[in-house]
């Protein structure tokens, strides 16, 4: 067997009803927190309600950041750690999606005395997923409990936030949470088209690890049981929502594939998934994967036929390659994702803004002509 890491430092707990356990875990971290989440008043009002009711019972002091916006941008992290130095907060807190936690965990990470980030520096200093170095020393405890399952950012030491028109992600061991709480009943109000977005953001992450040249004993099983949890449990999330088996289920899958993309890495959908959310800050990160990927897979049937063959044969489908892209072919209607194109209506500006993007010659520079016709072929179906 061949040498391998694996390395999650996140104490996971997973469970209908353990947001309740808040109470017992935060006075570890401190008497003052900032709580980052989508507005307070919005669709989650409730959840937010009982989760400050959690933290004010153990006698913690809450400020609010609630400002997080879909595809978030270097402002709100600003202004988050403005407002934890104005509060004086020992440690954070995100209740959300990606975009929530992502938001946080920068704020934790990037929290300092004078409320001043250097985002060259920050740039430049956390980029490689891999990487071993020193945290800020600043840097805050940072506590994450998830209300979708797909983002996998409740146990993955990446945060992505976009600066203008491109999206930038910043990697580092101490941007994985302290504590992750995975709860399925804060799951059972995603809308549909979210629990798509985010579901498939879930197989991807389990997918492209799989894929990847860092791929171990441990990976290689916990992504085959992510990719089959989505591709069994999704279309059943979208039909009946409220059904607690099928969103732990779907929780279990995120959880287990945000592990493996943490170890394992993502693969090419993912760079070009951001370039054209970089560009389109309205398409969620999730269905821009799903805009990306039949293209994609046609690309590894070429290049990975055994891996692809290896993924089909665990979810019971024909030992070709192309079973797999069928497979996915069906999920997408069922879930709606093969809408996602034609519902983002993408400007022939945007178009030629996404082509032109210099990562698409950047990425892998031996590998530039390919890359740049499979976006090509992602967005002109």
């Amino acid at each position: 067997m061949n040498s391998f890491n694996f390395f999650v430092p996140t104490q996971i707990r997973f469970g209908t009803g353990r947001r309740k356990e808040l109470k017992d875990i935060l006075p570890f971290y401190g008497k003052k927190c900032l709580m980052v989440s989508r507005p307070l008043n919005g669709s989650l009002k409730e959840t937010f309600e009982e989760i400050i009711s959690i933290i004010r019972s153990a006698n913690i002091e809450v400020s609010f950041f609630d400002e997080v916006i879909p595809n978030p941008t270097i402002d709100g992290v600003e202004k988050g750690v403005a407002l934890a130095v104005e509060n004086q907060v020992d440690f954070v807190i995100g209740i959300g999606g990606g975009s929530v936690l992502d938001t946080a965990k920068l704020i934790a990470f990037l929290y300092n005395e004078n409320a001043n980030i250097n985002w060259e520096e920050a740039k430049s200093k956390y980029d490689d997923p891999f990487a071993i170095s020193l945290k800020p020393e600043a840097a805050l405890p940072f506590i994450a409990v998830s209300t979708t399952s797909g983002t996998g950012s409740q146990c993955t030491q990446a945060a992505v936030v976009s600066d203008t028109k491109n999206k930038v992600t910043f990697f580092h061991s101490a941007l994985f949470p302290a504590v992750a709480i995975v709860d399925p009943e804060l799951m059972l109000s995603v809308p549909s088209s979210v629990t798509a977005a985010t579901g498939f953001d879930a197989f991807t992450h389990a997918f492209e690890s799989f894929l990847g040249n860092r791929v171990s004993p441990i990976t290689e099983q916990m992504s085959l049981q992510a990719i089959k949890l989505v591709v069994q449990n999704l279309p059943k999330a979208i039909k009946d929502p409220n059904n607690i088996k099928v969103r732990s289920n779907l929780a279990w899958a995120d959880t287990l594939a945000g592990m493996c993309l943490a170890n394992g890495g993502a693969d090419l959908p993912h760079p070009l998934g951001e370039i054209i959310g970089g560009i389109c800050s309205r398409i969620a990160h999730g269905d821009t994967l799903a805009i990306v990927y039949p293209a994609f897979l046609k690309y590894k049937e070429k290049i990975a036929q055994k891996k692809l063959i290896k993924v089909a044969e665990y979810l019971g489908l024909e030992s070709d390659p192309s079973s797999l892209r069928n497979c996915l072919v069906d999920l997408f209607k069922v879930t709606g994702l093969n809408t996602v194109l034609e519902k983002a209506k993408i400007s022939n500006e945007e178009s030629k803004d996404i082509m032109r993007h210099p990562l698409l010659i950047n990425l892998q520079p031996n590998n530039s002509e390919t890359i740049v016709q499979l976006m090509k072929d992602s967005l002109y179906k």
